[in-house]
């Protein structure tokens, strides 16, 4: 039996299913109550006798999902805010497309999380349910590389719970499709600039790269 308390399993274990579009279990306890504390920590101190305003900056696109595109880039977060502060939820990337990230990216010599070169394409739970079949496949192989033991978690707590992790197919399927795809081609590999070399292009790579490497 897992017993996986805290975290996403343990919200997984207690409902006795997984989170899908229509099911965000996660959403509320797991991002918006943990940002909701900061907004205290940084308004309380300042003594004011009127409303604080607070921007908070989120990394959405519009092409991620039906209702991210709903979004507006700047728009009132009604549950953060009240009578000590006005809370405005800023979406800068909004309109951008995922080409347009990476070029601002490599124009900047910005940082990014190197998950990104595994071509992982979201920086989201391991697992997520709103993944294609090919990205949870690669990221069982990730997980695996880097040691860490989540497949076997996710496939023992599907089979206790007795509830698909996707309705079109289980996590056991997705980590046994993984093993063969070990067997066949070996441990998942991946190297600094993969995603840069992907979405741009090996010279802007290259350059992006050279460029990160003088600034250090």
């Amino acid at each position: 039996m897992v017993e996986a308390e805290g975290g996403l399993l343990g919200l997984v274990e207690k409902r006795g299913m997984w989170a899908g579009a229509a099911r965000r279990l996660y959403t509320a306890s797991l991002k918006r109550e943990k940002i909701a504390p900061l907004f205290k920590q940084i308004t309380d101190p300042l003594g004011l006798d009127g409303q604080a305003l607070l921007l908070s900056a989120l990394g959405i696109r519009a092409a991620e999902s039906p209702a991210r595109a709903r979004k507006t880039s700047l728009a009132l977060d009604m549950r953060a805010s009240n009578g000590r502060r006005m809370v405005l939820t800023w979406h800068p990337v909004l309109e951008l497309t995922e080409a347009d990230v990476w070029r601002e990216i490599t124009g900047a010599a910005l940082e990014y999380h190197p998950v990104y070169d595994a071509l992982i394409p979201r920086l989201s739970c391991v697992f997520c349910v709103l993944a294609g079949r090919e990205v949870l496949v690669r990221a069982a192989r990730l997980c695996w590389a880097l040691g860490l033991d989540l497949p076997s978690w996710y496939v023992a707590l599907e089979e206790q719970i007795g509830h698909r992790f996707k309705q079109q197919v289980s996590i056991a399927e997705i980590v046994a499709e993984a093993a063969r795809a070990e067997a066949e081609e070996g441990p998942l590999a991946w190297s600094r600039g993969d995603a840069l070399r992907l979405h741009v292009g090996e010279d802007t790579a290259a350059d992006y790269l050279r460029r990160l490497a003088l600034a250090v």
